[in-house]
């Protein structure tokens, strides 16, 4: 009966282990703003450096990108410290950027 105890409250550990590990980390990050009735992923991103037609900024989990300026669909020029949208194809990331706009 000890044995059966001992084994349920470890596995019990882990589970909620798992759980909390499980809401703290995936696929979706902070910036990132997803919701059921729009085709696109959009993750915000503060561009942080611009060399010529190249644009690099960083999200507040950390992730980084670099775009050219070919991808902004937005009137207003970008700067560096300006946040940016960046709009990804829901249903496949993998597909790249779709646009940026400025936030």
């Amino acid at each position: 009966m000890i044995k059966r105890t001992v084994i349920l409250v470890v596995l019990s550990i882990i589970l909620i282990g798992l759980v909390r590990f499980n809401s703290t980390s995936g696929v979706n990050n902070t910036g990132n703003h997803s919701d059921g009735s729009s085709k696109y992923t959009k993750i915000e991103y503060k561009i942080n450096n611009i060399k010529g037609n190249q644009y690099y900024g960083k999200s507040d989990n950390g992730n980084e990108i670099i775009f050219s300026e070919e991808n902004i669909k937005s009137a207003g020029k970008i700067h560096i410290h300006d946040v940016v949208i960046c709009y990804f194809d829901k249903n496949n990331l993998g597909k790249g950027l779709i646009k940026v706009e400025k936030k």
